[in-house]
């Protein structure tokens, strides 16, 4: 896709209403999770009609709020459990994920910013990919 605009979403179900909408309107999108909060971001190919643009933009509103509320609440939907993840990027450059209790999420992201908690989560992935023996108090 050369230009897109992304639709976020925290919430599975919450995107699933979205893409419901998309797939009634034939439109195409890809479906990414955002490496750093696992947010679902569905990509849709810029050149739509303005009126369905502004159809998709009052729904994602919508939806957005909801999804927000979800997130607040710690759940998506009677079926299903709330979860976190972090994100890990290997020296390999392969990617995984590690599983967090979201109560323990939330309290850490209450004191610290996301970019605090990769960079701290970094260090740790470096360290024990490339382990160092070395006294902490001689290294740079």
């Amino acid at each position: 896709m050369n230009e897109v605009l992304e639709y976020l979403f925290f919430t599975q179900a919450i995107a699933d209403k979205f893409i419901v909408a998309l797939q009634e309107h034939d439109l195409h999108f890809e479906r990414e999770i955002e490496p750093v909060q696992g947010a679902i971001v569905l990509k849709i190919a810029e050149g739509v009609d303005d009126d369905l643009w502004d159809e998709l933009d009052d729904l994602y509103d919508m939806l957005s709020d909801e999804d927000q509320a979800l997130v607040e609440a710690g759940i998506e939907d009677d079926d299903s459990k709330s979860t976190a993840g972090i994100y890990l990027q290997l020296a390999d450059g392969s990617q995984t994920i590690a599983q967090v209790d979201p109560v323990i999420m939330s309290r850490i992201l209450t004191v610290i910013t996301t970019d605090e908690l990769n960079a701290f989560v970094d260090t740790i992935v470096r360290s024990v990919e490339t382990p160092d023996d070395s006294p902490i108090c001689k290294r740079l």
